[in-house]
């Protein structure tokens, strides 16, 4: 890990844990803010006669629990969210792309944990200096422990 700050390095593997109760307003907003109409989101009617017998959440529901809400005056400089807020020499977080699956289907009255931790974190030589990447794995499961969610995405701070 050459150039990688100790305060940085101590980082890698700590984990934190977010707790959030699922609406079905939650999930409607949800599905209306990306502009899913499948009434499977918002149609109680339609949902409860379907396998699912409830309305259910849009597959990447559960990134609106990926970050803790912080006021805007707190957040790095560059807006970047406090949990990929590294200690490193740099200025600038671009996103870097992200492997996710999806597990259970998450439905109102659920509640979804997610466990974040820095996965890892490694330097290249890039054509403007040394880049860091920061690949933070995020969790989440539901209140019966089962895997509703999983992604590795890396940040890069340059």
């Amino acid at each position: 890990m050459m150039d990688i700050p100790a305060e940085a390095k101590a980082m890698i593997g700590v984990e934190t844990r977010l707790h959030y109760q699922v609406t079905e307003r939650d999930i409607t907003r949800f599905a209306q803010a990306i502009g899913d109409t499948n009434p499977l989101y918002h149609d109680a009617e339609f949902a409860k006669k379907s396998k699912y017998g409830s309305i259910i959440a849009p597959p990447l529901f559960c990134q609106m629990f990926a970050y803790s809400d912080t006021p805007a005056n707190e957040l790095a400089p560059d807006g970047s969210p406090k949990e990929i807020d590294v200690p490193l020499p740099t200025t600038k977080v671009l996103g870097g792309g992200s492997s996710f699956e999806v597990g259970e289907t998450i439905r109102a009255g659920d509640t979804i944990t997610v466990v974040k931790k820095i996965h890892d974190i490694y330097t290249k030589q890039g054509r403007s200096g040394l880049l860091y990447f920061v690949l933070m794995d995020n969790l989440w499961t539901n209140q019966k422990n089962e895997m509703v969610a999983h992604e590795v995405a890396t940040y890069i701070h340059r």
